[in-house]
């Protein structure tokens, strides 16, 4: 009976090791994902720095939004600095974390619209008043920037862990194939 058991876990691993192998090969490694975190980073910190800088003319519009917005940034860079590899324990990419970021990123993105359409209503508002409508005017093209970055590194992520994802489930198909051909069949 173990001798049985051993050849069937060595056939086991025959089988699955050369597909495998290739599938592997296809994920995309830490080094991929590193120079797109570090670019996403950055994103991130230009929109705080925007948010930062119009800070008056944000809080003016809504200050509750603002908070929000900026605890959210900050857990965000979090996430990113445990995804990008480095010497701590449990550091680096796994499909948890990047799809994490990426809905991180994609909310920034809505965030930074939201902002765009709160200042274009300010700007609007300031004119009917005969008010000058320039610092809410240059808040929303800044945002509008912050808009197309956040949206561009999402890209960026997005393809590598679609790539990540789609070898990953190669493999764990081919671990069930592999393990149902490998089972002994009933006398």
């Amino acid at each position: 009976m173990r001798l049985s058991n051993g050849v069937a876990i060595f056939a086991f691993l025959i089988l699955l090791g050369a597909p495998a192998q290739a599938q592997l090969r296809d994920m995309p490694s830490q080094a991929e994902f590193d120079p797109i975190l570090e670019n996403a980073d950055k994103k991130l910190k230009d929109f705080v720095a925007t948010l930062t800088e119009f800070r008056i003319e944000a809080a003016a519009m809504d200050l509750e939004r603002l908070d929000e917005d900026l605890k959210s940034v900050k857990q965000l860079q979090q996430m990113i600095q445990i995804t990008h590899s480095g010497t701590g324990e449990n550091k680096g990419a796994n499909m948890q974390r990047l799809v994490g970021i990426l809905s991180g990123l994609d909310d920034m993105a809505l965030d930074a619209a939201t902002w765009k359409s709160l200042a274009e209503l300010h700007m609007c508002q300031h004119l009917l008043q005969h008010q000058n409508p320039t610092r809410f005017d240059q808040f929303g093209i800044r945002v509008t920037m912050n808009l197309q970055m956040l949206r561009e590194v999402g890209g960026q992520l997005l393809h590598p862990a679609l790539r990540m994802a789609s070898a990953a489930d190669e493999i764990i198909l081919m671990l069930g194939d592999t393990a149902s051909k490998t089972k002994p069949k009933p006398r």
